[in-house]
């Protein structure tokens, strides 16, 4: 049981293998255009610098304005200092302020803002605040191309941040020593008022500064918000300085300073996770395409869900010998050149299923592909091969009058051939030719008649077939592919057996699902070929090498 686990797994280990052996070249595109891509736009890249100033968001000032008067912050709860804090870090970008230091800094007349469609935006997305884990300091950032500007951007920003929070703290204590004085001009008006008349001087003079107190507080709780820091209002309007009032409780911890690295492009860390990402998109999209978006057959499985009820010869690999360029006339007699390949032992192992087949002999064969070029001539003429070399009597017949090419394999001149036969004009002998291989002879297709479906379908055809039996021990034809025209499922009705030549990779599964039913209605024997297997996937790779191992 555990070894058969084992080899289950092996076998779909192989598989994924053979996959990528597969579709190496989509992972290898795709590996290449995401790294050179990644690593081309890393290097034009303009480099972006940011530099960071520390700012201290102390507990332990006296007295801060909130809405509900000054508080002192040493007796909050946590959770209100929590609040505060967080309002802190929204108020350093709030608009007011960033506008003032987008404006000092004139960066409307930068290049990097000048065309901008909103380019106090832009700025805006160039500074971070960040809060120090368990701390009460934030982290000022400013991004920019200019090195020494970003670090100017941030301290001024941080400055800016600083003074507006003095202001707060320096308008709350200014309000209170206004209201102090308002309420002892109050109380020296109750105590007057007990002595002299309303129009005594006394009194006019103490109506007159309690007015001017009003007009003062009036005008420290209409001071905007957005107040230039430089004028001092305060000071103007109130004739209170901000200097000698209550410590700020907000301080500069470090300044930025002039930033020497970028901050990005991180090339590095760009061309590390472009190959990443790169080698595993890559095998992604090669187990996708060969999952989802491929409508071929790719394996034996693929096969047997196709054709359930159609028995399977044997699957032939690629035709090649390491080190040497076949030309097609090569792999059409590679059996006969090369007898001792792993392709050649592929197809001897195929003409022993057909040949161990139960039942009726087979005498006369129909070898068809579904597609042009998905190997049914190069599969006739080796499969002739071996039966000759079996010691049977073999006759191939260049059935395909349409698009001939058996004459071309022998070099055989096409004047006379099976078209010649079926309309009379010639006899079996005067069509058969020998081939220079002992047993193995060959008619080819002839001249080509207008009309090439009607000829299979006469009775001619059967006459052919019944003579042809007499003198040699398998006839082997090859038709038209029977996804293109009807040549072949005609011929197929008169003949022992049709192989269907499968190319992996490449035969359609719709087509095939369409030729299964039309063979199958038709109680036509049928076996098929899987040609061109990867050699390095699961079955064939896993027999192959335990019965002829390596070469020496």
């Amino acid at each position: 049981m555990i070894d058969n686990q084992q080899t289950e797994q092996e076998v779909h280990l192989n598989d994924y293998i053979a996959v990528l052996r597969r579709r190496f070249g989509v992972v290898l595109l795709f590996f290449v255009v995401v790294v050179s891509t990644v690593t081309i736009i890393s290097f034009r890249m303009t480099p972006v610098y940011r530099a960071t100033t520390i700012i201290l968001v102390d507990v332990e000032s006296p007295n801060v304005l909130t809405a509900a008067g000054t508080v002192a912050l040493q007796q909050q709860q946590p959770q209100t200092y929590k609040e505060y804090f967080r309002s802190q870090q929204e108020i350093i970008v709030s608009r007011g302020l960033i506008e003032k230091v987008f404006n000092d800094f004139n960066l409307i007349n930068t290049p990097e803002y000048a065309d901008a469609k909103d380019p106090l935006k832009d700025f805006f997305n160039t500074i971070t605040v960040e809060p120090i884990r368990d701390t009460r300091l934030l982290k000022l950032s400013v991004d920019n191309k200019d090195p020494e500007l970003a670090a100017k951007l941030a301290n001024s920003i941080a400055e800016t941040y600083v003074l507006r929070n003095l202001y707060y703290i320096s308008r709350d204590e200014t309000m209170n020593l206004l209201k102090n004085e308002y309420l002892k001009l109050e109380a020296k008006l109750s105590e007057y008022s007990q002595i002299y008349k309303n129009k005594h001087p006394k009194i006019i003079r103490l109506k007159e500064e309690m007015e001017a107190l009003v007009v003062r507080l009036e005008a420290v709780k209409k001071i905007d918000s957005n107040y230039r820091f430089d004028q001092n209002p305060l000071a103007q309007k109130t004739g209170h300085a901000l200097q000698g009032l209550k410590a700020n409780n907000v301080t500069i911890q470090d300044s930025a300073v002039t930033p020497v690295n970028p901050n990005r492009p991180k090339k590095l860390l760009n061309i590390f996770l472009a190959i990443v990402i790169g080698l595993f998109g890559g095998v992604g999209i090669a187990f996708f395409i060969e999952y989802l978006l491929s409508g071929t057959i790719r394996d034996y499985d693929d096969l047997e869900k196709a054709t359930a009820s159609w028995p399977l010869l044997g699957g032939i690999p690629r035709i090649f010998v390491k080190g040497e360029r076949l030309t097609v006339f090569k792999r059409d007699l590679f059996t006969h050149l090369k007898p001792k390949e792993p392709a050649s032992e592929a197809y001897r192992a195929v003409r022993t299923s057909i040949f161990s087949t139960e039942g009726k002999s087979i005498r006369s064969m129909l070898i068809t592909s579904l597609g042009p070029q998905e190997g049914k001539t190069t599969t006739l003429c080796n499969l002739g091969i071996v039966m000759a070399q079996a010691g049977k009597k073999v006759l191939l017949v260049d059935a395909d009058i349409r698009k001939p090419r058996l004459h071309d394999i022998f070099k055989y001149k096409n004047e006379k051939g099976l078209s010649d036969f079926l309309l009379m004009h010639a006899e079996l002998g005067d069509v058969v030719h020998t081939s220079d291989i002992e047993n193995l002879s060959f008619v080819s297709a002839g001249v080509i008649p207008p009309n090439p479906s009607e000829l299979i379908l006469s009775q001619r055809t059967k006459d052919f077939i019944d003579s042809a039996k007499k003198k040699f021990d398998v006839v082997l034809f090859d038709t038209p592919p029977s996804g293109l025209v009807t040549d072949a499922i005609l011929l197929a009705r008169i003949v022992d057996e049709v192989v269907v030549v499968v190319e992996s990779g490449k035969t359609s599964k719709r087509v095939l699902a369409r030729i299964y039913k039309i063979l199958k209605s038709s109680n036509t024997k049928v076996s098929t070929i899987l040609n061109r297997v990867d050699s390095s996937t699961g079955d064939y790779y896993y027999y192959h090498s335990y019965y002829y191992g390596k070469k020496k």
